[in-house]
């Protein structure tokens, strides 16, 4: 059976009006991606500023991500508020505060285990990165390519590519964190086809799996070669953002080809309609 795959700009271009809800705000998945890019280009100021007031914010969103595991929706939310009420300053730092913060927020992971957490990543922060977030980016920019796999935060227990990348992603358009939201509509719409170039790299593997780090690694790869083919007016971030809001609002578990704007031009919502 032949089938065209979508193009990539078009096919985007059109996503971007389909209307997305999120924590009780619905609006286009256009207005979405421009408020993460705000919030992206508000985060990287935080840190082209250097000063010892801006550390602690920073940190902060780091570890807001980083916790993520176990926690869905409103309850991330609810740790961030609690790690901001409890961790103002670097006086702040201790055990007895990161157990109270996850206490208070509820915390389905475990007190113990994310206060474990909690403690490596600043220890991390202070005696390797020397609280320099600037030169971290920086560092992470460089090796975007690569998904930044040299990052000896990586090797704290319990942070995988995803959760770091989901912290990165706050401050750099080149890192998503992918899940099964988007990798569910990139393989309906045959995408991961646009990664057979690299399969000669033995560091990747093709795959929709977010959680085999071969298939993670794939999937960076192919989020930049997918902004290649815009021209950059979509960045890997925007993209995993666009899909990520399709997945929830349209394409779902059981999608709603009939609703979707590129229906016909997608293999699977082609077969889908011709079937209805």
């Amino acid at each position: 059976m032949y089938f065209a795959i979508p193009d990539a700009r078009q096919t985007l271009d059109r996503l971007m009006a389909v209307e997305s809800t999120f924590d009780g705000t619905t609006q286009p998945i256009r207005q979405w991606v421009s408020e993460h890019r705000a919030k992206i280009k508000e985060n990287r100021n935080l840190i082209e500023n250097e000063s010892p007031a801006n550390d602690i914010p920073v940190l902060n969103m780091f570890l807001r991500d980083l916790l993520v595991r176990a926690i869905k929706g409103e309850m991330g939310s609810r740790v961030y508020e609690e790690l901001l009420s409890t961790i103002k300053s670097k006086e702040d730092l201790h055990e007895t505060n990161y157990r109270e913060a996850l206490k208070n927020a509820n915390y389905r992971w475990g007190v113990d285990n994310g206060s474990k957490v909690i403690s490596d990543v600043v220890h991390h922060v202070q005696s390797v990165l020397h609280w320099n977030w600037r030169v971290y980016i920086e560092r992470a920019e460089n090796e975007k390519e690569t998904n930044f796999q040299s990052d000896p935060m990586l090797s704290i227990k319990n942070i995988s590519f995803k959760l770091r990348d989901l912290a990165l992603s706050n401050f750099s358009p080149h890192y998503a964190a992918f899940d099964l939201h988007v990798t569910r509509v990139l393989t309906r719409l045959g995408w991961l086809n646009y990664g057979f170039p690299f399969l000669g790299n033995t560091d990747l593997e093709m795959g929709n799996n977010p959680g085999n780090d071969k298939n993670y690694l794939f999937l960076h790869r192919l989020f930049d070669s997918l902004s290649d083919m815009t021209e950059g007016n979509y960045t890997p971030v925007d993209i995993d953002r666009i899909l990520w809001h399709l997945g929830k609002s349209v394409c779902g578990a059981r999608s709603r080809c009939g609703a979707c704007p590129i229906g016909g031009g997608c293999p699977t919502g082609k077969h889908r309609t011709t079937d209805d």
